[in-house]
């Protein structure tokens, strides 16, 4: 069986802790605060951008350097026979496409998806990866798998509005009439792109009809269901609760890292779903 390293990057919301005990590769991020460039998880902390956050300073993130790219997959190539990355959604960042270029030089050593995939769903995907190495499944073959069987949605509920206007997901006019109005919008994540799904009135109201969208239509064992939160540990638990009554299956929690939390802002919570791939 040959040796494949399995590679993300840091927008999988994954500690260095749980990359370690996973056997994951990744790839970090920049953040921008204030102009100052640092690199997530390496010189500054979840905590130090969410107190830039709350400050309203500039916080913003930049694809991963090219270079530190290809130097990650000659390293890994000196102790493995390929390397497979699951990288950002395609619809999300130009890093995808820009992989799947420079992977054409490494004549099938490197293995790249057209990812769909963002935050921890992402993890979860890899570990159903890894098992289909160890079923005898070639990158190629897992490569085809994932982009016509992989799904993800997930519905985003943020508490307020500063992060995404300042991030540009709204606009400002928009976002004092939301304000002024107490309406909360609810973003899906589908195909890897972000739209928004619905307006309601009450925070309440909105995890009602998040758990409501990410449940309609399906069967719920035919999948893997999570919340995610920005900080905000005992609404996630009241969200996970709601979640596992509405379909009768176990719901896991994570929480966003820097990367989609200088996107969504302190208190953002998200109900998700990904497909179970049948090998």
């Amino acid at each position: 069986m040959k040796k494949v390293a399995l590679m993300i990057d840091s927008s999988a919301d994954i500690t260095k802790e749980k990359a370690k005990e996973l056997n994951l590769h990744v790839l970090r991020m920049p953040v921008i605060v204030d102009g100052k460039e640092y690199m997530e998880a390496e010189t500054i902390t979840d905590e130090e951008v969410l107190e830039a956050l709350e400050a309203q300073k500039s916080v913003k993130t930049a694809q991963p350097i090219v270079g530190d790219m290809i130097r990650m997959w000659d390293d890994l190539l000196k102790t493995h026979d390929e390397v497979f990355y699951l990288p950002l959604s395609n619809a999300l960042s130009g890093t995808n496409k820009t992989a799947i270029t420079l992977a054409k030089n490494y004549e099938g050593k490197v293995t790249v998806v057209q990812s769909e995939f963002v935050c921890y769903p992402t993890v979860i995907m890899m570990q159903m990866v890894k098992e289909m190495i160890e079923k005898g499944y070639t990158c190629a073959q897992i490569k085809e798998k994932i982009e016509t069987e992989g799904e993800l949605l997930a519905v985003l509920i943020p508490e307020k509005l500063d992060t995404l206007k300042a991030g540009g997901r709204i606009s400002p006019a928009v976002a004092a009439i939301a304000g002024l109005l107490k309406i909360v919008p609810l973003l899906n994540i589908r195909h890897g792109a972000i739209d928004l799904e619905d307006k309601v009135r009450t925070l309440k109201k909105a995890y009602q009809k998040g758990i409501e969208v990410v449940t309609k239509d399906v069967n719920p064992e035919d999948y893997i269901w999570m919340v995610i939160d920005a900080f905000d540990p005992k609404k996630s638990e009241d969200c996970k609760k709601m979640l596992e009554e509405a379909i009768g299956q176990p719901v896991q929690q994570h929480s966003f890292k820097t990367v989609v939390l200088s996107h969504v802002g302190k208190g953002t919570i998200g109900f998700g779903r990904i497909k179970k791939i049948e090998y």
